[in-house]
């Protein structure tokens, strides 16, 4: 964790480097980075990408969370997260052991009614809501696991599944990976005994994700492709469940190969291949599909076509591609979380193009779609600090968009 949070990615790169004994010459070979890139990030004068970060933890044997300082421990305290997630790894530290409490379960409708409401806050990106309500959700759907049998017991085992999911959504975007990666034991377990395939697949793609953060991209490269192998059939029937897991396979199998390398023609060839995949599974479905284990449709997937082209380096691209994005209305209120997200990426494309004005629009927009993402999303701060460093004028508005953010 950095002494401070006005610390830039660049900076904790330099210090890293410097604890390897790295020249930065040497890193940049050993990351396969440009070594003026990398100066530049180093010196504050380029705000580092994803790519970059990913590329520079691993080679030099960190995690990224290292270099973008997750988790914001401070932040965090002020926002009131530390008990509800001591709750949440205390919930954890029981999956297989029956507990005989003197109340019983609530029958398995009621409880799969609150899993919803926190599957709603999740979407909403409303990370204490989501981390607030899960633990005890989670304590009573375990022993519902034990004290039914057949198919309720497989009904207990989705609701707990997915109630994972909605744990690690929260934990994974406030910088906690390590309990991320228990959560995804936890939901493993769940997935294996839930009778639902989709469920075993959806863990799969939480698990790619992780690849983001240990520069693993070939790891989770080759889980999507098995993953698309299981979900095939399915899809080729028409099945909506089927085809909205294979787009959203798709999605996370473009941004892996966005940012499994420099920027070559293998590297792009791949991540628009992919993506054209995913559009063609878009335009199958027809529109924008609300589903129980993955959401899925064409507006997330041009909304992916403005991130793939942020991730590959081509921020003119990317910008060009927004100016003939229109997402409905009831995009926006279903999946906030896609909205703030889309905005984050299109304000880094536009810092990167220039447009500062743009760039600052843009975050203004993701905070009013999704103020918890944007607060605790580390390249939305690297944004903001990159802002400030070449907006040398006072700037009020911005000065009070970092305070918020806790620069």
């Amino acid at each position: 964790m950095p002494d401070s949070n006005d610390t830039h990615i660049g900076a904790r790169i330099a210090e890293q480097r410097h604890i390897a004994h790295l020249t930065q010459r040497g890193l940049a070979d050993r990351a396969n980075v440009s070594y003026s890139l990398l100066s530049k990030v180093e010196s504050g004068h380029k705000p580092a990408s994803p790519a970059v970060v990913a590329a520079c933890a691993r080679a030099l044997g960190i995690e990224s969370s290292v270099l973008v300082g997750q988790p914001y421990a401070a932040e965090q305290r002020a926002d009131r997260f530390d008990a509800p997630l001591a709750a949440i790894r205390a919930s954890l530290e029981n999956w297989d052991v029956p507990l005989d409490p003197e109340l019983p379960p609530r029958p398995l409708a009621d409880i799969a009614a609150d899993v919803g409401a926190i599957g709603e806050a999740r979407r909403a990106a409303d990370y204490f809501t989501t981390a607030t309500k899960v633990a005890p959700v989670i304590d009573e759907l375990i022993e519902a696991t034990h004290q039914h049998s057949g198919g309720q017991q497989e009904r207990a085992h989705r609701l707990l599944a997915y109630a994972y999911r909605c744990v690690h959504d929260v934990v994974y975007k406030l910088g906690h990976l390590d309990l991320g990666n228990i959560v995804l034991a936890r939901m493993s377990y769940s997935a294996e005994r839930s009778g639902d395939p989709y469920m075993v697949i959806l863990t799969a793609y939480l698990r790619a994700q992780s690849s983001f953060n240990t520069g693993r991209h070939e790891v989770g490269l080759r889980l999507m492709e098995r993953s698309l192998t299981d979900v095939e059939e399915g899809a080729r029937r028409g099945d909506r469940s089927a085809l909205c897991v294979q787009g959203n396979l798709r999605l996370r199998a473009t941004m892996l190969a966005a940012r499994s390398g420099p920027a070559g023609k293998a590297q792009e060839d791949n991540a628009r291949a992919q993506w054209q995949e995913a559009w063609e599974t878009a335009e199958r479905l027809g529109g924008d599909t609300q589903n129980y284990v993955l959401s899925f449709g064409p507006s997330n997937t041009l909304i992916h076509r403005v991130s793939m082209e942020a991730e590959l380096g081509n921020y003119g691209r990317a910008v060009k591609a927004a100016e003939t994005m229109r997402l409905p209305a009831e995009f926006g209120r279903t999946f906030p979380d896609r909205v703030g997200h889309y905005y984050l990426d299109l304000s880094r494309a536009q810092l990167w193009t220039g447009d500062r004005q743009a760039c600052f629009d843009s975050l203004l927009k993701a905070r009013a779609a999704a103020p918890q993402q944007t607060r605790y999303h580390p390249h939305a701060r690297e944004t903001v600090e990159a802002l400030r460093r070449a907006d040398r004028a006072a700037n009020g508005t911005l000065a009070n968009f970092a305070r918020w953010m806790g620069l």
